[in-house]
């Protein structure tokens, strides 16, 4: 199964997060503490009602699972000890109410040892006795998986920055495309020869071929994560198509001119759709679609001179 990893800045991060948990327990009940003036306590949001404390961390990915449950398992035994160390005024930021659970909120979950430190500094906690936690008081992690897919959507929409790491597709991946798909292979061969000449065509029709099958899985992961995102690129791309197949190619020079206005074109126009999608997503879209049209069409260059 193929990973897309959103790429976060701790910003956008807890705007996020923010989103998600408005949805989870009512915008009137979720209470942010700035940590700008004398820390955070370790809590970045809080809902009474619930007795939930929340911390927001977002490690630089991409990082392997490993380092990253490292890094999160470090985090909780920091910010838990500015809990306790704090307790006092945590007990009354929760108007003397025992606080239940404290929630790491990260990106991405994916080891076991985190859910085990979690388990440890529950036990660790309660036998502390700390008036400013409940009896049952319990710390554990959770990321978008554990809210419904429509607080996940709308909290994508939310951010203003949206950066998603693709992986490459694999030689598999790029065989078994490869192996189902003679005519356009065929198509790209024709056309692409004119910017390369035959002794480099195979290369490039490769790259193209890369491309392609790597826009389509960014658009598929945002069409999951960001459908309105989705929704103003592809139209921004299907403008780009009607202009290309009513007029032709923007220059009429040789191959790599029209190809280089093609690009700078459709980076414009999704820009304008996406000015939150980050400049490397936009250009792996624009690189991918332009691939797309010279394995298909409409795209086509002046034979070379």
């Amino acid at each position: 199964m193929t990973i897309v990893q959103q790429i976060w800045n701790p910003d956008d991060w807890e705007q996020f997060a923010f989103s998600l948990l408005q949805s989870r327990h009512g915008p009137l009940n979720v209470h942010k503490i700035p940590s700008e003036h004398k820390g955070d306590l370790g809590i970045d949001y809080y809902c009474i009602r619930d007795a939930v404390a929340y911390q927001c961390y977002s490690v630089e990915e991409p990082i392997d699972i490993l380092t990253r449950a490292n890094r999160q398992q470090n985090k909780i035994t920091r910010d838990l000890k500015k809990l306790i160390d704090n307790h006092s005024e945590v007990h009354k930021l929760f108007v003397s109410k025992p606080v239940k659970h404290w929630l790491l909120l990260v990106p991405r979950h994916d080891s076991k040892d985190v859910n085990l430190h979690c388990a440890k500094k529950t036990a660790e906690l309660r036998a502390t006795n700390c008036p400013a936690l409940d009896h049952d008081f319990e710390v554990s992690i959770q990321d978008p998986t554990a809210f419904p897919t429509w607080a996940t959507k709308a909290a994508a929409n939310s951010v203003s920055h949206l950066q998603l790491s693709i992986p490459e597709p694999s030689e598999e991946e790029l065989e078994n495309w490869v192996a189902s798909s003679n005519e356009l292979l065929a198509n790209a061969t024709r056309k692409l020869s004119k910017k390369v000449g035959p002794q480099s065509v195979d290369d490039a029709v490769a790259e193209a071929v890369k491309y392609f099958l790597t826009a389509e899985r960014l658009l598929d992961a945002l069409r999951n994560g960001a459908p309105d995102l989705h929704e103003s690129i592809v139209a921004a791309i299907n403008t780009r198509v009607r202009r290309l197949t009513f007029a032709g190619p923007s220059c009429e020079a040789n191959a790599n001119a029209v190809i280089g206005a093609e690009v700078d074109l459709l980076i414009a126009s999704l820009q304008k759709a996406a000015p939150n999608l980050s400049d490397e997503n936009t250009q792996e879209i624009a690189f991918g679609k332009i691939s797309d049209w010279i394995l298909r069409c409409p795209l086509d260059f002046p034979n070379a001179q």
